[in-house]
């Protein structure tokens, strides 16, 4: 394999860590609001990384919301992102949470009725 891998995502990660807001959809009782930070961001998906519990599964469904922190706001397009994601990859970390947990890396697609807001300029 080594380096004959192929690129698979359909937009440009940036690495930031910006606040993440997920809550479980699909379940019969889905997780309250769950705060991370996310690692890299684009338009087409997130990665963050956790050793929260429950764990993440393949195909889990989201909402989100994403806000990019005000001193990185003029090298996005977007100040905030909101909307439906699902699990694409989970990878088990070699390193351990502060609590000697294991530490996972999630990768979120997101829907297309994701929402990626901008902000107006004050005019005057």
């Amino acid at each position: 394999m080594g380096g004959d891998s192929v690129e698979r995502r359909r937009g440009r990660r940036v690495e930031l860590g910006a606040p993440l807001v997920i809550r479980s959809l699909g379940q019969e009782a889905p997780r309250s609001f769950e705060e991370q930070t996310t690692t890299n961001i684009s338009l087409a998906g997130i990665y963050f990384e956790t050793d929260d519990e429950p764990p993440y599964a393949i195909n889990d469904a989201f909402m989100i919301s994403v806000a990019i922190p005000e001193s990185q706001r003029r090298d996005f397009p977007f100040t905030r992102l909101a909307g439906p994601g699902r699990v694409v990859r989970v990878t088990t970390l070699p390193s351990r949470g502060p609590e000697g947990k294991a530490r996972v890396g999630v990768a979120l697609e997101l829907g297309a009725n994701t929402t990626a807001y901008t902000a107006t300029p004050p005019r005057g």
